[in-house]
């Protein structure tokens, strides 16, 4: 006797375990249209009739092809022409395929620009039709309706965190390893003389404590050992009664590891580290000073080859912000060794007191050389850095392009602006992100007298800013004034056209106030100072007329000189320049002068303008002062053969420019104190500051037999700091590196008047390449606190709270919460003084008390975040990206979707009908995909396929209902509960083996149901 088995059963339940509907078992014929429950009662449509699906279809990947071609000649993404004639199938399957066929095109779209071979123009075709797609799709998911089910752009949970913490009280201080071994060692770092003070106010005390430090008073013959010093210092603390603690900070051990024949072999078993440790109170605040400094020199490199790639890795970084610890793999295709750090180097210059010992290499340095006092890495997103400054406690800002996260903070957009504060032991002190929606680049920075930073750069795409209009009603004596402060989002002439911005944050790095200003087309901020009075000076280039500037272009780019007042309100603007390509690459303000220098037609420029005011009456007369710029006097220092001006000071009636030349015609008819030797050299050169030639002009050039291009230039009381790279000899140093195409980075100081140029350090990395980016020089900064790993100045224990400098999120963004139930949507927006306690409470009014939100510590990190919960067994809400470039979830860490107490559960936990009631379900769309790098279209398609796999689980539960597995149990797990009606064909398949078999059904039925 011959049995036959309909293979089709075991498909259909393997697929009906997974959630996804693969050939269903009731459509075992290839000619088959429709589906066929038999048991009506589990699907929620009511039907047994179902139309098949389109991925089920043998034509699927031809169809796929097609469709793509048409969507790139302009076709919709979404088709809801197409009705199924399937008598009684539910209308939510035609919804559901539509919504399929858009994801489809999408997926298509990003396959096609995985393609290598595809041209510029092609390639941005793809893109710019993604970008439309997206939108396209993302409004179907939002405005579409389905009878049976609640879909939802994101997942489903009982509760939601989010990912981005703000900052709370953290009164620990950790710093860098500076011993091995054990804690009862001898630590160089001691030796000598070391003495430092520390200043304590205490809260509710008048005076401050001071409690000096000097280990030579340490007990005669005691080692100077870790624990030893500890004990002494917090000796001394306790004899004035504070509160304060030093403690041994120790790091275990981390062996060196190798792959040998696929197995990992530990090499060295390593040491354990030790630092220093300061264990405050909020109560006292602690300041550090030493009574022995020097000069300091900041410089920021990359070292690597950006040509060699590298195999997908994983990295560790720790916010030493935060004390958070992110790990993140590199892209395999993409990934090179390059990195970013920070060095500091100790001088003889500006030296008080008596000479500072030499400094040491800490743990864990990497290719230490003479005179480095300290070497801190930067965040493995940083892309590039343009400009730091020194801050007057010894600190340092850096400014930054960041293509991913950083300390915790995530972008927006494929690049924000990124201002990094490290204090002078090289630990974070915070970061501050810009927000751009799509991507933002930083050009110059200012740090002001009394702490503010104003940070300049290019914005494209939706930046939202607050601003304030103040408007006069009436006249003369009985005028009144009405203030009033908006969020206003701006966007650029085009998607793809970038306009200037200046970005003003206070002393804590709290943004005041941004600008944007844009001309029809491109244009860039590139320079910027502050005035004495707060008035903020900004200047860069631009291609078309820039808002508030008179005349027409002039040539191809045009330099401009903007101003605003202390509150960020526009000043006047001046725009000019030659025929050909101009910019202006710095500013120094002295009183009412303001001096640009930059580049125009290939030539050095310093240009003066005076500020003033002029006064206009209207028709009414009601008077109207404006301020103005007048172009005083202009010098063309001569051809600077393609190189750059990177430095500009005013110092003793002088103004001093610094950079890289490529021609010897700067300042042809000044005196030469050192000769230019070709190719490319470092260059500093002085004028008079009335910009006259007064015979005492003065030029020295700085090079050797290599090449020392785009050199970094920065003054400090008429002296020339110069950081750049180097291919072969100078100055009597020699390459370090033996390796194919090497280039050193060099540290040099050049006084101008001899034309005597000094190479302070010569230093390699990762490669044999090196490429210093910023110089900063930061007067006293240098001291024995150095050797110890603590920082001079302030112990800052708190950083702001608010969200929008904790986070990328700007005042004005917003997200949306929507009710299931009755479909109310809230709009929340983010104020300027935002915190997450107000934002929870926002939230909680916003959901008609439906949900419980606290603010809670992140587990291992020193950051609060949201929690979300339901606050009954019945509440459930949506969340709900905000608009495009001005969305908040996703810079708070929100992912979008459902908060509900049966999230993941099979069934409501209250008998529901499926006949009468909707199931939320969440389809893991991702509204932030884009197409703009090889890292985001692999993300594209990861991320669609998901969502693909949320459509047919749609389908699979409007075909036979629940009860369904959820991801989580059907992943690598064969146990489940099938549906009803294949339980029961089961059971007749289970039977007919069991006459087969001799009547054993029990192992057969454990075998189809994974028993």
């Amino acid at each position: 006797m011959t049995i036959s088995f309909d293979s089709s059963l075991l498909t259909s339940y393997y697929n009906a375990k997974a959630g996804v509907a693969g050939a269903s078992a009731s459509s075992s014929g290839a000619s088959s249209s429709s589906t066929s429950s038999s048991d009506k009662t589990n699907s929620p449509t009511g039907s047994d009739t179902a139309p098949r699906a389109p991925w089920n279809s043998s034509t699927a990947d031809a169809d796929e092809n097609s469709l793509v071609t048409r969507i790139l000649s302009g076709h919709k993404f979404i088709d809801s022409s197409s009705q199924s004639s399937i008598e009684g199938a539910s209308p939510d399957y035609n919804k559901l395929f539509s919504l399929y066929q858009g994801m489809s095109a999408l997926q298509g779209l990003a396959q096609k620009a995985k393609d290598g071979k595809l041209s510029d123009n092609a390639l941005a075709q793809v893109q710019r039709r993604f970008t439309a797609g997206m939108k396209e799709v993302d409004a179907y998911i939002s405005d579409t309706k389905f009878d049976h089910v609640n879909l939802t752009e994101g997942t489903l949970t009982k509760e939601l965190k989010n990912t981005v913490g703000v900052a709370k009280t953290n009164t620990t201080y950790t710093a860098d390893a500076i011993s091995t071994g054990s804690a009862s060692s001898s630590v160089k770092a001691f030796e000598g003389d070391v003495q430092f003070k520390m200043t304590i106010k205490k809260t509710g005390t008048a005076t401050p404590f001071e409690v000096n430090i000097d280990l030579s008073k340490m007990p005669t013959g005691q080692t100077r050992s870790m624990s030893n010093v500890v004990s002494f210092i917090n000796d001394k603390l306790k004899e004035q009664g504070l509160s304060t603690k030093f403690a041994v900070n120790r790091t275990p051990a981390q062996p060196t590891t190798q792959t040998v024949n696929g197995k990992s072999v530990t090499i060295a078993s390593g040491q354990d580290s030790y630092g220093l440790q300061i264990k405050g109170v909020s109560y006292e605040q602690v300041t550090f000073s030493a009574p022995d400094t020097s000069d300091a020199v900041y410089v920021m490199q990359t070292t690597g080859d950006p040509t060699k790639k590298i195999t997908s890795t994983s990295k560790t970084s720790t916010d030493s912000t935060t004390s958070s610890t992110t790990t993140s793999s590199t892209d395999k295709t993409k990934s090179t060794d390059v990195t970013s750090s920070l060095m500091k180097f100790q001088t003889t210059d500006g030296a008080q007191g008596t000479a500072l010992a030499d400094p040491i290499s800490k743990v864990g340095d990497k290719y230490w050389v003479q005179g480095e006092s300290e070497q801190t890495a930067l965040p493995d997103t940083v892309a590039n850095v343009r400009q730091s400054v020194a801050g007057a406690d010894g600190s340092v800002y850096v400014l930054a392009d960041v293509n991913g996260t950083v300390s915790s903070q995530d972008i927006k957009g494929t690049q924000d602006v990124a201002l990094m504060k490290y204090d002078s032991a090289g630990n974070l002190v915070y970061t501050r992100t810009l927000g751009a929606s799509e991507t933002a680049t930083g050009y110059n920075m200012a740090v002001s007298s009394d702490g503010k930073v104003a940070i300049t750069g290019s914005v494209t795409g939706a930046l939202d800013i607050s601003q304030t209009t103040t408007r006069t009603y009436g006249t003369g004596s009985t005028a009144v004034s009405s203030t009033s402060t908006s969020n206003v989002s701006t966007t650029g002439a085009s998607p793809t056209t970038s306009d200037s911005f200046v970005t003003v944050l206070d002393s804590s790095g709290v943004e005041q106030w941004t600008q944007r200003r844009g001309a029809s087309a491109e244009d860039e901020a590139t320079a910027v100072a502050f005035g004495a009075d707060g008035s903020v000076y900004v200047g860069g280039r631009t291609k078309s007329t820039m808002p508030g500037a008179s005349g027409g272009q002039v040539g191809s780019w045009d330099s401009y000189l903007m101003g605003f007042s202390g509150d960020g309100k526009p000043a006047f603007t001046t725009q000019g320049g030659t025929t050909g390509s101009d910019t202006v690459a710095n500013i120094v303000v002295n009183g009412n002068t303001v001096y640009t220098s930059g580049v125009e037609n290939g030539d050095a420029v310093v240009k003066s303008y005076t500020i003033g005011s002029a006064t206009s009456t209207d028709a009414n007369g009601v008077s109207t002062t404006k301020t103005t710029a007048t172009l005083a006097s202009s010098r063309d220092l001569g051809g600077i053969g393609g190189g750059n001006i990177s430095g500009m000071s005013l110092y003793n009636g002088k103004i001093y420019l610094g950079g890289s030349a490529g021609s010897d015609k700067l300042l042809a008819s000044g005196t030469v104190t050192h000769g230019y030797s070709g190719g490319y050299d470092a260059y500093a050169l002085s004028i008079d500051s009335n910009l006259a030639n007064t015979g005492t002009d003065t030029i020295a050039y700085f090079g050797g037999t290599g090449v020392e291009k785009d050199a970094k230039v920065q003054f400090n009381n008429g002296t020339a700091w110069i950081a750049g790279s180097t291919t072969g000899e100078l100055n009597g140093t020699t390459m370090l590196s033996t390796a194919t195409k090497a280039q050193d980075g060099y540290l040099a100081k050049l006084d101008i008047a001899t034309g005597t140029g000094t190479v302070v350090a010569r230093f390699t990395g990762t490669d044999g390449k090196v490429t210093p980016n910023a110089i900063a020089v930061a007067p006293g900064a240098s001291s024995v606190l150095d050797r110890l790993g603590l920082p001079q100045g302030k112990l800052l224990y708190t950083d702001s709270n608010q969200i929008t400098a904790g986070t990328s999120v700007r005042t004005g963004d917003q997200f949306y919460m929507v009710d299931p139930d009755s479909g109310v949507k809230k709009t929340i927006t983010i104020d300027a003084n935002e915190t997450l306690d107000t934002l929870a409470k926002k939230i909680v009014r916003a959901s008609g008390y439906k949900l419980d939100v606290s603010v809670s510590k992140v587990l291992g990190k020193q950051q609060n975040q949201l929690d979300i919960k339901p606050a009954n067994g019945s509440s459930k809400m949506e969340f709900v990206a905000g608009p495009t470039g001005r969305d908040a979830l996703a810079g708070l860490g929100l992912e979008p979707g459902i908060v509900s107490s049966t999230a993941g559960s099979l069934m409501d936990s209250k008998a529901v009908d499926y006949l009468k009631s909707q199931k939320n379900m969440g389809l893991d769309f991702d509204t932030s995909l884009t197409l703009n790098s090889d890292s985001a279209i692999s993300n594209a398609l990861d991320k669609l396929a998901a969502s693909i796999k949320g459509v047919q689980r749609v389908y699979t539960y409007l075909k036979y209902g629940d009860p369904q597995e959820s991801d989580s149990k059907t992943k690598g797990n064969g146990s489940g509960v099938a549906p009803a009606y294949l339980t029961s064909q089961i059971s007749n398949y289970q039977a007919a083996l069991a006459r087969l078999s001799g009547g054993q059904p029990t192992s057969t039925a454990s075998l189809l149901l994974g028993g």
